[in-house]
């Protein structure tokens, strides 16, 4: 039975509208929270297919801590053999995968060598060359 004092149903409709506006700046407050817990960076989130093969086997590891896709370059000789080159840095090491085009992959991990080296020994990537660098200045 309705409220016989009155303005009870227009401050019902004023208590629902606050309610709503509640919800939604708490869902507002949850997506942001979701979406700072990627596993990407934010800016590059693309993936070549060469890339992805490699990146599919990296999510595995569990002493990975975050993988960066960088921008993909387009390659001018077109497709050919296929490479993964590792250069080590002070957060890991930078994978320089290239296939019909090249594309950096950041991978931060205390122990960048044991992760290469279990990249050179998967079967999926058999068809792949690889190779080690130190960074060099300005690549």
């Amino acid at each position: 039975m309705p409220s016989a004092r009155p303005g009870a149903f227009g401050e019902e409709q004023g208590t629902r509208a606050i309610v709503r506006e509640t919800v939604k700046k708490v869902k507002r407050v949850l997506c942001s929270l979701i979406s700072m817990a990627k596993e990407r960076g934010r800016e590059h989130t693309t993936l070549t297919e060469t890339a992805q093969q490699v990146v599919t086997i990296l999510k595995k590891f569990d002493n990975i801590k975050m993988i960066a896709p960088g921008i993909i370059k387009t390659s001018a000789r077109g497709a050919g053999e296929r490479y993964i080159t590792a250069v080590y840095t002070a957060a890991g090491m930078e994978l320089i995968i290239s296939g019909q085009s090249v594309q950096k992959v950041a991978v931060h991990t205390p122990d960048p060598e044991a992760v290469f080296s279990v990249l050179q020994k998967d079967k999926r990537l058999r068809n792949f060359s690889f190779k080690e660098r130190e960074r060099k200045p300005g690549v």
